[in-house]
């Protein structure tokens, strides 16, 4: 640790320093949003800065359901209509009201085979789009879609500009800041007077965490919140100034299995992998206890979560489970291999290469296989593996099991990935799909979690943690489960003088 402070002390010495302007606040991203266009983006990175740029027909709350936005009101008379009044205040950032014609052309465009959106396919049920009046429109459905509401947070651009291909660094939105320019920096600023301290936002990508957290002693920039190595954490807390706050986010880490494997198929072997894990350690040791535990996908927060017991570290009983499968140990003590796919990211490898360990004080030996992201990635969305580990990042919508577990949704057409098939979770979530009633939903969606921790579908690791770090001028920002940028707008900025 001592020479761990020596660099940054160097490093602090050796470089120039600036400061943001007084009512601008300066914000470091590991990774470069990709695009502002909202038909187009579907990187964290770009949709937390979408956010404060554009305004969809609803914004989804933390508890993710759905709430107005520029919908102040909506019905749904039958299963295939849904009728929206629009707020009739709102203006585009060039000063234009938004109208029922913008909405609907910019959900068309989205639709359309032309501009070959990668959202398009979340918009397959709507048939047509029809403008009522200036400030009323209605989405007529070929199907029912109980998510229709969820995805409708679309960010809304005027119709002149629905019809135009993508449009990165060039957008006009409704939200609360405006895009000014995109060189090295996004700079936004408000789009109408305020009294908030924060006036203007500058963001800056800076990929290399130790860059990003010197440049917030410095005071270079204010704020930065996740991609930050744990090891970095303890020196951060005996920085004067900084505020560190943390809590459970939406990215749910797990290890994904082939359920066809010769192995892997029986469910007392994948129960035993999961009771052998101590899943508190692994978090203590290599994530400085900041994850939280958890076994499905959805946080418990979330309307839809079901309330699942933690699975329990209990050796003991893994071993039992793997006797009775059939798999005892052989002389040197092994009871069979398992080949364990992930990428080449030196956190993810120092977790597999634990989990491994652990696994084989059961009889497990296993083999770790790392590749460069690209190749491992294409190998898992094709189901090529016995085992792995991912995270799924940001879910909102329940309708995440129906992608993952669903029997139709094997690779190459879904993302499930282990080929779990069972006909009877099939069938509920058909029905979750397609019904109004949220509790019967909620009910639903309850069973299938159920039944995912019955049948081990995958083991479950944790929800990393939501790290947020301000610097000495931003004052109450408090962060979001999901990363979301947006308490910026209610944070404050302290003067030199304060």
């Amino acid at each position: 640790m001592k020479s761990l402070s020596l660099i940054f002390l160097l490093l602090l010495a050796s470089c120039q320093h600036e400061t943001p302007e007084a009512n601008t606040v300066r914000i470091g991203l590991a990774s470069a949003p990709i695009s502002l266009d909202s038909r187009f983006a579907t990187d964290a990175a770009s949709h937390k800065v979408q956010e404060l740029v554009h305004c969809g027909l609803v914004q989804l709350g933390e508890d993710f359901l759905p709430k107005p936005s520029l919908a102040t009101a909506w019905l749904h008379p039958d299963p295939y209509t849904w009728t929206f009044e629009l707020n009739q205040a709102i203006t585009f950032h060039n000063e234009q009201h938004v109208t029922a014609q913008d909405v609907a052309a910019t959900l068309n465009a989205v639709r359309s085979d032309a501009l070959s959106s990668p959202l398009k396919a979340g918009f397959a049920a709507i048939q047509r789009i029809s403008v009522d009046n200036p400030h009323q429109l209605t989405i007529h459905l070929s199907k029912p879609d109980s998510s229709l509401l969820t995805r409708l947070n679309l960010g809304i651009v005027p119709a002149s500009e629905a019809v135009k291909p993508h449009q990165a660094k060039q957008v006009i939105g409704c939200g609360t800041f405006k895009l000014v320019s995109w060189d090295n920096t996004i700079k936004l600023s408000r789009a109408q007077q305020a009294q908030e301290s924060i006036q203007q936002i500058e963001i800056l990508t800076i990929k290399d965490p130790v860059t990003r957290v010197l440049k917030l002693v410095r005071g270079e920039i204010d704020f930065t919140q996740n991609d930050l190595p744990p090891h970095l954490l303890p020196w951060l807390k005996k920085q004067t100034g900084l505020s560190i706050t943390s809590q459970a986010s939406t990215t749910f880490s797990y290890i994904g299995l082939n359920m066809q494997d010769a192995i892997l198929k029986h469910q007392q072997v994948r129960k035993a992998l999961a009771l052998a894990l101590d899943r508190n350690l692994l978090k203590q040791a290599l994530f400085a206890d900041l994850p939280t535990l958890g076994e499905t996908v959805l946080t418990p927060s979330h309307w839809a979560a079901a309330d699942i017991p933690l699975t329990p570290f209990d050796v003991e009983q893994a071993e039992t489970l793997l006797d009775k499968a059939g798999f005892p140990r052989n002389q040197d003590g092994i009871r069979f291999t398992l080949n364990y796919r992930t990428s080449t990211n030196p956190t993810r490898l120092r977790l597999v290469t634990a989990i491994a360990d652990a696994w084989k004080k059961i009889g497990i030996d296993v083999s770790i296989e790392s590749l460069e992201w690209g190749g491992f990635y294409a190998r898992i969305k094709r189901g090529d593996f016995q085992m792995f580990s991912l995270s799924w990042v940001g879910i909102s919508d329940p309708d995440i099991y129906r992608w993952m577990l669903h029997t139709d949704m094997q690779p190459p057409k879904g993302a499930n990935r282990g080929r779990y098939s069972n006909l009877q979770v099939d069938n509920w979530l058909d029905e979750a799909s397609i019904s109004e009633n949220i509790s019967e939903r909620k009910a639903l969606y309850a069973k299938i979690q159920q039944q995912m921790a019955a049948d081990q579908v995958y083991i479950p690791l944790w929800y990393d943690a939501v790290v947020a770090v301000s610097g000495k001028r931003l004052q109450n920002f408090k962060p979001r489960n999901d990363g979301s940028l947006l308490p910026i707008l209610h944070a404050t900025l302290r003067t030199n003088h304060e």
